[in-house]
Formats: structure tokens, C-alpha cells, sequence
């Protein structure tokens, strides 16, 4: 116990000088979870993105007592495009994006019982703010189908002396939707908003797990390189204190990285708050803040667990980090397939995948913001025993003289 006591003192000694890297772990998530959030919500919407409607037809009829002019759509689409943020003409430029021509006998066909009215819209690659441009263009255009479709039915049970309810010909199907949780509940509004934000978290993980992994590297084999390695495997502490001491004390990373990884939490939800003034602070759990900065900590060692054996039978500095960036890509992306998949849901054989630390840590955040936390402990336990059982074996690799005699 003293020998280990020993090698942790040195390395937290050595951390602290170190203040660069601790300045790094702490700013990491504080700084990249709220410019997520940001990004996510503020940039798109000043993206500018300059829409065309341009008018072919000119032209009016009517429907019964329903009048329709191509000049008030056309003036309809521009108005409310406008309103959600986008750059309207009614002239073909070259820096539209979007074009949408209503060509000409559009309105004829429109109030026709026997054709179907046409737009022709344009659309340029390239960009999301313009697919979502094109999307509210659809939307629009569908209000308007809508509109006349209903004046067209109201008009034949007119003709036809008939009582016409619109909605029981164009939606003969009403169709309720009711989101449950996984337990079966109801799902309380802002439950998704909550269920996406959590996704984002457990992507967030990826930006503590980076540290500890180099941090080790260079704890270990920077031991050779510093000329220093000798002289500590020369004294009287064990392998097991040694490896034990310095994982401890680059655990201690994962403490801090922890802790920042919720502050940067607490920003990224508050992010949309001060951006565009939508309030979702209000749906932060506490329970996801605490498995949160758990799956942080315990996110790092794993990876320290992983790193280990690698960085004890490398050669070089710069074989270790190599091979701790290795580590750090698979949580990158295990992390990232968080955002688009509930990885404990996936079948034989995906489901092997679970047997991932990372992939058991992203899904504890998930669960927890489902309700579901005693899952997320469970995930939470198999991830913190994987480690300390890697890390207990690990020191059964050391091998100081090789360590000694290899190349640097």
C-alpha cells in the first residue's frame, strides 16, 4: 500500500505541473458541449438562403364562391417563407437557391375538376438550410392543396344537395399517435427534446476519453524517454503499485474531465435558451447530470484499461500514442453511433456490440433520461468491472527489463 501510495504522489505531483494538459481536460467538454448546442440550433437559421417564386400564370377563377389568383399564392409563399427566415424574389436570379415556377394555366388546372395543377421546383446541392428550405416550400404548397381541396368538396355536395363533411372525404383515416416510454407510460411533453439531448451527451463522451489514454502513454513509456525509467523500476516497488499508481493517478483525470463534462452539459442546455430564446434548460435531469459524470469517469478508464497492455509491450512514445489513438477512434465511434441508434436494442449479432464498454457507457446516459436508471446502473457496473479487472491484469504484463532495453 505504500509503494503504491508512493508512485500515486509522484504522478500527481507530476499532473499538477502539468497544467496545460488539466487546462485541456477541463475546457474540453465546457467549451465543445455548448458550441454543439449552438451550432445544432443558431448557425443553420442564419444561413441565408434566397427562395424565387416566380408568377407564370397570372391569371384568376373560382371554385363556387372561392376565388383563386396565381398572383395571392404566389404573394402567400413569399410572405410566409419570409417569416421563417429566408430571402424571397419573385425574379429567376443567380443567387437563388431555390426556384419555384408557377407555370402558366396552373390555376385552370387547379380549379379543374378533371386535371392536376403542376409547380415546377428547382433546388441546388449542397446545402441542409436549402433541403430545409425545400421542405417548408412542400409544406406550404400541401396547406394550399389542402385549401382548394376542400373548397372543390364543399362545392360538389353543394351541387350535389348534399350535407359534405371535407374531413370525412380527403382524411376518411384520423390517425392519433401516442408516444410511450419503454417502461409503457405515457411520454410527458419534451420528453424527445430530453431523449435527443441525452443523445448528444453520450456522444460528448468521446471529448474525455482522449487525455487519460495519451496521458498514460506518456506516463509509462515517457518514464524511458525521460531517462527516468531506470531508476524507478530500480527501487524496491512492485510491477503491480507501479502500474496500479500511475492508472490511479490518470484516473484522476477522469474526475476532473468528469465534472467538466457536466458544466459543459448544463451549457449545452442552455445554449438554445440564450440563442433563440427556446427554453429547454428545463428538461436537465439531475439523475442524467450524475450518470453522466459516472459514464465520464468511468469512460476513462476504460479507456486507461484498454490502453494499458498496448502501452506496456510498445517500444516508443510514439508507437503508444499510435495505439492509444486506436482506442480513442473506436470510442469516437461508438459514441457517435449513439446519436443514430439505441445500441442495446440492436439483434443477434449487433447486439455484441453492447459488450463494448463505450457502447454500454452511451447507452447508460440514454436509459437515464428514458427513466429507465436501474439499466443504466447495470450498464454503469459492467463497464467499471471490465476496467478494473483489465487494468489488475495488465500489471501481470510489465516486463521492466524489455521496457529498459527497447528501443525509444
Amino acid at each position: 500500500m505504500r509503494d503504491l501510495s508512493i508512485v500515486l504522489w509522484k504522478e500527481v505531483k507530476e499532473m499538477l505541473r502539468d497544467k496545460k494538459t488539466l487546462l485541456m481536460v477541463i475546457l474540453t467538454p465546457i467549451v465543445t458541449l455548448p458550441f454543439m448546442g449552438v451550432v445544432l440550433v443558431y448557425l443553420p437559421a442564419v444561413q441565408e438562403v434566397v427562395i424565387a417564386v416566380i408568377d407564370e400564370d397570372l391569371s384568376e377563377a373560382s371554385i363556387g364562391n372561392f376565388s383563386v389568383s396565381s398572383q395571392s399564392i404566389a404573394l402567400f409563399l413569399r410572405d410566409y417563407l419570409t417569416h421563417f427566415g429566408f430571402l424571397t424574389t419573385s425574379e429567376e436570379t443567380e443567387v437563388a437557391q431555390v426556384i419555384l415556377k408557377i407555370p402558366v394555366g396552373f390555376v385552370a388546372n387547379l380549379t379543374s375538376y378533371e386535371h392536376q395543377a403542376s409547380v415546377i421546383l428547382v433546388k441546388r446541392l449542397g446545402s441542409p438550410r436549402v433541403d430545409q428550405a425545400v421542405a417548408y416550400v412542400e409544406l406550404l404548397l400541401n396547406h394550399i392543396s389542402r385549401i382548394v381541396s376542400e373548397a372543390k368538396v364543399y362545392n360538389l355536395g353543394k351541387l350535389a344537395n348534399l350535407t359534405v363533411k371535407t374531413e370525412a372525404v380527403l382524411n376518411p383515416i384520423a390517425l392519433r399517435t401516442v408516444a410511450l416510454t419503454p417502461a409503457g407510460r405515457p411520454a410527458e411533453a419534451g420528453e424527445e427534446l430530453r431523449l435527443y439531448l441525452s443523445r448528444m451527451l453520450a456522444v460528448s463522451l468521446a471529448f474525455v476519453t482522449t487525455p487519460a489514454a495519451s496521458y498514460i502513454a506518456d506516463s509509462l513509456v515517457g518514464e524511458k524517454e525521460r531517462k527516468t525509467l531506470e531508476k524507478l523500476l530500480s527501487t524496491p516497488i512492485s510491477r503491480t503499485s507501479f502500474i496500479l499508481g500511475k492508472s490511479l493517478a490518470a484516473s484522476l483525470v477522469g474526475l476532473v474531465g468528469g465534472a467538466s463534462s457536466v458544466v459543459g452539459a448544463v451549457l449545452l442546455y442552455l445554449a438554445p435558451t440564450v440563442v433563440h430564446s427556446a427554453n429547454v434548460a428545463k428538461y436537465v435531469s439531475p439523475e442524467v447530470l450524475v450518470v453522466l459524470f459516472c459514464s465520464s469517469y468511468t469512460s476513462i478508464l476504460v479507456s486507461l484499461s484498454i490502453s494499458l497492455p498496448i502501452v506496456l509491450r510498445s517500444p516508443s512514445i510514439r508507437a503508444a500514442s499510435i495505439s492509444s489513438a486506436s482506442v480513442i477512434g473506436i470510442a469516437s465511434v461508438t459514441y457517435l453511433a449513439s446519436l443514430f441508434v439505441n445500441l442495446d436494442e440492436l439483434r443477434v449479432p449487433m447486439s455484441i456490440l453492447l459488450a463494448i464498454p463505450y457502447a454500454s457507457l452511451a447507452s447508460a446516459v440514454i436509459r437515464t433520461s428514458l427513466g429507465e436508471l436501474l439499466r443504466a446502473v447495470a450498464y454503469l457496473t459492467y463497464s467499471l468491472v471490465f476496467s478494473i479487472v483489465l487494468i489488475l491484469a495488465s500489471t501481470k504484463l510489465l516486463d521492466p527489463e524489455k521496457m529498459v532495453i527497447s528501443r525509444v
